[in-house]
């Protein structure tokens, strides 16, 4: 009729309205839709285009991990999504690196996502950065929410690679990188080493150590010593390789030793390889995807390494008009060698020795030992430790979808994921232990996944619905064996069958399961007015009958505003407001932690019992999380401008706490919901194009995000704030630990006054609890008095009073700071000319304080004065008027002197902040 009306419409463009009265032709330009981000964004069991998005969700394509050196896909993820931090604890090869979304969500459970690996939870270890082709974070409640009970942290979604109709494409790419050590510590050589120490050791508590074997500053060590250094007798030349110097307390004499860099021996450069072979192809009825990947990484610590091994292949099969069957497997093999357990003590002590040791013993030809056994150099135990850690995981899937019609499609999906890790450790005879202990211990856990959904998606002229409605069941099983024995009879046979003495071995065994059901619909109105309502009902079998089903909606709302016929700005193209509220779920508890726990290990008149070591709690539940978030997009000049920003505030309820019990009830503690807390932010992601012109372009790329928390509620304890942990002061006020009203990550320490410059001012001095007392001019140990030169540190009010006049003690105590970041954030710039390009990308975090525990213990020259010293020393007080940070240089702080080194204080309490420069790319 005449009134008829065509309506054209295709995804990135505009949508357009042409009357068609008598017209029998027509003539369509198609102009780019500016105001809707042409780009698909993965949502849980579906996507969505990204103009209709209601939600806080941040996109990574996985062009960002091409070309570039990557164990992980933590590392390339660092400074590129608002409010993700992503960090390591150790650096390891291989290590896994730990996400926090906004913050997290809880105080004692985990704050770390939930992993969906194409539609699969898993960890994100094993996965070679090259097959990825996008990751998806997930940040608020409306977007997290059809991941219900594990959502409350966020979600990272990660889709790789698939066929995509073309001739089959192979692509090979080989890289090789080299790593070098990102920090060292300005550690002394031998020479500044001996005279620093020397002097100290002479005005020390037990100066006779100068002139005894055995002792790192010695000049009297022997061969049979571990320390090199010694006087060079009459008549004797310097030993090749050795060096030599006046001896400081004598200038009569020579001390000759060897300087043996071990913190260049621990770390140093190291290469990074990387293999990779990909195809991809299809046509009308089957596309296909494989690849084949390889990555050594020797690691830049000695005794570090990590191998992995990748293969991968999926394939989609049109079997007819309606029904596509695809399927995939995937498989990893990685290898880490790794530390032993105790890593403290093999860097921090370890890289602590002295440039005097020797590194080989005079008489064996092998590796010279540490001090003791928990202070090995970095050859002994090279030579002496034998450890590693295979993993091996695969994953198989087979899916169904059936287009029912040209609006509606069944999805049925079958995933298998294995997890297997083999740990190997064989330490061989050696001075400390000549028992040859061997450990081997395996783990596997085998997962099984059903999901099946419908997907509905119709438009009614100016309506649009998009919907989906499922369930999703998973099925989880553990096992767990550890063998250990000692005494094999030769460091040849290090396997558990050469022992004599075998040791207690454990196992365990586990299951969990999961049922969810899940739907979620999507309107728009005009293709400006959208509407989003998710819900997801979980069953977990870690909670008891009572309390095993949790509920989870969520809402969410937007407004294209630069759609509206009012709008005429031509320089704000695009302006779209959004909000969302709603409640997801924690559910990261024991798996027995509701039904109670039994100890195996008792024993009653000879006879193995068993014994509960756990109450039960049947109405523990999981911690839940409500969520709001509030978020603008603008685009100015055509999107030449593009910002992302948003605010929320998220508050975690039913906190899972131990509250303590009465010694009547038999037990320590319950299990239970007691608490919350609150965590709030802002985030921002700019994109501009600087420059563009027909052979060069500049592009720029800005995240930033600010995130607080704060303790709402604690379990009862009748302390001030009902404080856990911390501080109790004599008038009854508390600091430290965790309390209500108060920020968490707190750092307290000691902090300084002055320095005591005079005999005077030292004998004034407040009676100091942790001070040893010695002073060189009696040869006395007292223990509270001070000496000149040491700190005088400032005394809290309302901490107790010793005989009527204030003291220092652990209560004088202050806050020194934060250990997480209250900001964090990347940027990065991209230059394409021609067909060259160069990316530099950087990531900061502004607002947290490092406690320097390792400079701390590098004043101390303590291990029985034979520890390494940092070229700070040079810079301690020496006499009054001196104007400097740090106090007198005192051999042994920690054992003979005043703890000036040996406490936590500001002294050592550094700002965090950084700027680091990431990723150097140059492509063609």
């Amino acid at each position: 009729g005449n009134n008829a009306v065509l309506v054209v419409s295709y995804l990135g463009f505009v949508t357009q309205k042409i009357s068609v009265k008598d017209k029998k032709t027509f003539e369509i330009i198609m102009e780019g839709d500016t105001a809707q981000l042409d780009e698909v964004v993965v949502v849980g069991y579906g996507s969505q285009s990204r103009a209709k998005v209601t939600s806080a969700i941040s996109k990574v394509d996985g062009k960002n991990f091409e070309s570039i050196p990557l164990n992980s896909l933590g590392d390339g993820l660092k400074g590129k999504v608002a409010g993700l931090r992503v960090y390591t604890t150790d650096n390891e090869p291989g290590s896994n690196p730990v996400f926090r979304i906004r913050g997290g969500s809880s105080i004692n459970q985990s704050d770390s996502p939930i992993v969906v690996v194409d539609g699969v939870v898993r960890e994100i270890s094993g996965i070679n950065p090259n097959d990825i082709s996008s990751i998806e974070v997930l940040k608020d409640a409306a977007s997290a929410a059809i991941y219900g009970a594990r959502a409350s942290n966020g979600i990272v979604l990660i889709t790789t690679k698939k066929g995509r109709k073309q001739a089959p494409t192979i692509l090979f790419e080989t890289s090789t990188a080299t790593q070098t050590p990102a920090q060292k510590f300005d550690l002394m050589n031998a020479e500044d080493y001996l005279y620093y120490m020397r002097k100290a050791v002479s005005v020390g508590r037990f100066p006779q150590r100068n002139f005894q074997n055995g002792f790192s500053m010695s000049s009297a060590n022997t061969d049979s010593s571990m320390w090199s250094s010694r006087h060079l007798q009459s008549g004797e030349s310097v030993p090749k390789g050795w060096k030599s110097m006046v001896d400081p307390l004598d200038s009569s004499k020579t001390i000759i030793f060897e300087d043996n860099d071990f913190q260049k021996r621990f770390f140093d450069d190291s290469f990074w390889k990387n293999y990779y072979l990909g195809v991809n192809g299809g046509g009308d009825n089957v596309l296909y995807a494989a690849s084949v990947g390889y990555t050594d990484d020797d690691g830049v610590g000695i005794g570090t390494g990590y191998e992995r091994f990748t293969m991968r292949g999926n394939m989609d099969v049109k079997i007819s008009d309606k029904l596509t069957f695809s399927t995939g497997y995937e498989y990893a093999f990685t290898n880490l060698e790794d530390y032993p357990g105790n890593k403290r003590n093999l860097l921090h002590r370890g890289l602590s020795t002295p440039n005097t040791h020797r590194i080989y013993n005079v008489a064996t030809g092998l590796p010279e030992r540490g001090y003791n056994g928990s202070t090995p150099t970095p050859d002994w135990y090279q030579y002496y430790y034998d450890r590693s850690q295979i993993t091996k995981r695969s994953t198989a899937f087979g899916r169904l979808v059936y287009d029912i019609n040209s609006d509606l499609k069944a999805t049925t999906m079958l995933t298998n994921y294995n997890r297997h890790t083999r740990a190997h450790s064989f330490v061989k005879a050696n001075e400390y232990d000549g028992l040859r202990p061997t450990d081997e211990s395996f783990s596997e856990t085998n997962r099984l996944n059903l999901q099946a959904y419908l997907n509905y998606s119709k438009d009614f002229g100016n309506h649009d619905f998009d919907a989906v409605v499922g369930t999703d069941y998973m099925y989880d099983r553990y096992n767990a064996f550890d063998a250990s024995v000692t005494g094999a009879s030769s460091d040849k046979v290090p396997t558990l069958s050469a022992g004599s003495t075998p040791g207690v071995p454990t196992s365990s065994e586990t299951e969990e399961g999961l049922i969810s059901y899940f739907s979620r619909l999507n309107y728009s109105y005009l293709d400006k007015y959208l509407l989003n309502f998710t819900i997801r009902t979980d069953g977990s079998s870690k909670f008891a009958k009572n309390n095993r089903w949790g509920v989870f909606p969520a809402g969410s709302a937007g407004w294209i505003v630069s759609k509206e016929g009012f709008w005429k700005s031509k320089d704000i193209n695009l302006l779209k407001v959004r909000g969302s509220y709603g409640l997801t779920g924690n559910n990261s508890i024991g798996l027995y932690d509701a039904y109670g726990n039994y100890n195996t290990s008792g024993i009653y008149n000879g006879n193995a019992t068993i014994l509960t070591s756990t109450i039960p709690n049947k109405d523990l539940t999981w911690e839940k999380t409500k969520q709001l978030d509030l978020g603008i997009e603008l685009g100015f000049f055509n999107n030449r401008i593009t910002i992302d920003a948003d605010y929320f505030t998220k508050v975690t309820e039913d906190l899972i706490f131990d509250q303590p019990l009465p010694n009547t009830s038999g037990y320590t503690s319950i299990t239970t919901n007691i608490g919350k807390v609150k965590f709030w932010g802002s985030e921002l992601h700019l994109a501009t194009e600087n420059i563009k012109t027909s052979n060069f372009s500049w592009n720029t790329d800005l995240t930033y995000s600010y995130i607080m928390n704060k303790v709402l509620e604690l379990p009862d304890n009748g302390r001030d704030k009902n404080r856990i942990g911390g501080i109790t002061l004599a008038d009854g006020t508390s600091y430290g630990g965790l309390a209500e009203g108060e920020r968490m990550y707190r750092i307290y320490g000691y902090k300084v006054d002055r320095i005591l410059e005079t005999a005077a001012e030292a004998n004034a001095a407040m009676y100091d609890d942790s001070s040893n007392g010695f002073r060189f001019s009696d040869g006395q140990s007292i223990r509270g008095r001070k000496m000149v030169g040491d700190y005088e540190w400032l005394n809290r009010p309302g901490s107790s009073l010793r005989n009527g006049v204030d003291q220092i003690n652990s209560e004088d105590q202050f806050l020194l700071g934060y250990t997480v970041p209250h900001s964090t954030g990347g940027i990065s710039n991209t230059f394409t000319y021609k067909n060259i390009s160069l990316n530099i990308f950087m990531d900061y975090a502004i607002g947290h304080t490092v406690q320097n525990y390792l400079q701390e213990r590098y004043f101390m020259g303590t291990f029985n004065y034979n520890y390494t010293l940092t070229n700070e020393v040079k810079n301690t007080w020496t006499q009054p008027g001196d104007n400097t940070k740090y106090a007198k240089f005192f051999a042994n702080d920690a054992d003979d002197g005043s703890r000036n080194y040996s406490r936590a204080s500001n002294v050592f309490s550094e700002k965090g902040d950084y700027l680091a420069l990431r990723e150097v790319t140059l492509s063609y």
